[in-house]
């Protein structure tokens, strides 16, 4: 059998067809036909299933050998007999419209040895949509604030933003508010009648009419309101009585009554009670209240207990210099009487006070005279008429007026002052006289060079200095030599000194003394350099100590 082609001119257009010479009915005749492309046909389920099957209708190619079919996600089935490939099936991957091909391929011509010429080729658009993933649904709830700020106790709004379809779009968003009532909408706001505990349903719809659902456990609670009253015992002045009944819930009871004495004392319970104090003072009281639900309020009062003896709670200045006079102290306390005494004692060692004045029940003034006065702590004590007393323990302090003492963790140090650096040593005493050292650490350790402190806390935080930088005084006669202190500074800013100060562990005069504008030494060590060679010998991490070596108190001496 032989084949050839024929063009047919048909107006303007030209048309191949396949002709045959022999092979039909009747004898030898030729056979013309214009064939369209191979039709493909879908079938079986199209919906919720990424599976499709096609059939190629073969009709118009009888002569068909071989088929390839591509299926537009780029994967394809090559080289398939007709038997196996008229009907395929495929999985597609992922959701879309894919474009189907399908590649027809005659017998090979053997005369000519060539192989298997394509014949015809069919394309089908194919939408996919496969197994509905279910939305998720999520909300969250905040609180909602009025016009003024401030919150509406038993409203909440509920937004469903974070609620998502992997495969489509989410079309109704349908709340449960779990106390009998329902609302629509992706954020919506909802007022409850009572308070309470309620369980929140979130149900969200796809497109493909699929639903999710979470649900949430929501608090919502008319806040509690704390108030209190206070009164002073009759038959004991130290002694206060509480009524907390005052405090309301507006819709439930309370549950707890908490108190704080503002005396350090341990937390009390109780809607009334009474708490006695160990001293006259200003107290703030706060009053906790908690209701069913658990939620807080607090109120809070300053009471003055001022008792019914007399009390010292202080002394200004509560230092004095041995030598001097002591003008116009004063003394802060309750219960004091006209026509009062002052002195102060240490052991059997009196000073009486040259002149007191009554200025109120809670002030008193009083002049000193430390001429000769043994160098220490001295109870202060104050004598009504009715020989009533009261007694501050080591309320006042005789001190040398160059003198300080350095408590530490390893030991104590005493410093001795310099006369001619009035600036430096002036600074230094004020930071001690208001406990500025207390509770620093002494941060920084050079072997053979310094150690340094005055300026940072346990926690590596800086102890902020409370004063200016201080004028330098550094004068060649007062050399950083070994035992000498002297006061730290910025780099380059000879006037840049603060709180911070180091010990002279060697004679660092050559380079202390001409850098910087010189370092101002405004101490020497007097007793304790032991302890400051204790300091430069502990273990390092690089010049921290790995053990905080703590400045526990400084004070004159």
């Amino acid at each position: 059998m032989k084949r050839f082609a024929l063009a047919i001119k048909l107006g303007s257009l030209s048309v191949f067809t396949g002709m045959t010479m022999g092979g039909c009915p009747g004898g030898d005749g030729l056979v013309a036909s214009l064939r369209p492309p191979p039709v493909i046909i879908p079938f079986g389920s199209t919906q919720d299933t990424f599976v499709r099957s096609f059939e190629v209708d073969l009709s118009d190619y009888p002569e068909t050998r071989s088929i390839n079919w591509e299926f537009g996600d780029g994967s394809m089935q090559a080289g398939l007999p007709v038997s196996q490939g008229r009907i395929v099936s495929h999985t597609f991957s992922s959701n879309g419209t894919f474009q189907v091909i399908v590649h027809l391929f005659g017998p090979p011509d053997l005369a000519a040895g060539t192989g298997p010429e394509q014949i015809g080729v069919g394309s089908l658009p194919v939408d996919v949509t496969g197994p509905n993933e279910l939305p998720i649904a999520d909300f969250t709830v905040q609180e909602v604030f009025d016009d003024l700020g401030q919150t509406v106790s038993l409203a909440r709004r509920f937004s469903a933003l974070g609620s998502r379809d992997p495969d489509g779009t989410i079309e109704l968003f349908e709340w449960d508010f779990g106390d009998g009532t329902t609302g629509e909408g992706i954020d919506v706001e909802h007022t409850y009648e009572n308070s309470g505990r309620f369980v929140v349903r979130l149900t969200v719809t796809d497109d493909r009419g699929g639903e999710g659902t979470t649900t949430r456990t929501v608090l919502a609670n008319s806040l509690p309101e704390a108030q209190f009253t206070f009164s002073i015992d009759a038959t004991n002045a130290l002694r206060v009585n509480f009524d907390g009944t005052g405090s309301s819930d507006a819709d439930g009871p309370l549950t707890e009554f908490s108190w704080d004495f503002g005396d350090d004392s341990d937390e009390a319970f109780g809607a009334v009670i009474s708490h006695t104090y160990a001293e006259p003072g200003d107290y703030t009281v706060v009053l906790t209240v908690t209701d069913e639900f658990g939620a807080m309020d607090s109120a809070s009062q300053v009471v003055d207990v001022v008792g019914s003896e007399p009390f010292v709670r202080s002394v200004a200045p509560d230092v004095g210099i041995v030598g001097s006079n002591v003008v116009d102290a004063v003394l802060d306390g309750e219960n004091f009487q006209s026509g009062a005494t002052v002195l102060l004692r240490q052991g059997a060692t009196p000073i009486n006070g040259t002149s007191v004045e009554f200025v109120s029940p809670t002030t008193l003034r009083a002049d000193f005279d430390l001429s000769a006065a043994p160098l220490g702590d001295y109870d202060v004590i104050v004598i009504n008429p009715d020989n009533s007393s009261a007694t501050r323990i080591a309320g006042f302090r005789v001190v040398t007026p160059d003198r300080v003492r350095l408590v530490t963790s390893m030991g104590d140090i005493v410093l001795d002052l310099v006369e001619d650096a009035p600036i430096s040593t002036a600074n230094f005493l004020e930071y001690v006289t208001d406990d500025f050292y207390n509770g620093t650490i002494f941060h920084r350790v050079i072997p053979d060079f310094v150690v340094q402190g005055g300026s940072e806390l346990p926690d590596g935080s800086p102890q902020t200095p409370v004063r200016p930088p201080i004028q330098n005084e550094f004068s060649p006669t007062r050399s950083n030599i070994r035992g000498t202190v002297a006061y730290a500074k910025l780099p380059n800013n000879p006037n840049s000194a603060t709180s911070g100060f180091f010990f002279n562990l060697d004679d660092n005069s050559e380079n202390l003394d001409n850098q910087n504008g010189g370092f101002t030494v405004f101490a020497n060590v007097i007793e304790g350099m032991d302890v400051v060679d204790a300091m430069a010998a502990v273990p390092l991490d690089g010049e921290q100590p790995v053990t905080d070596i703590v400045l526990i108190r400084a004070e004159r001496e």
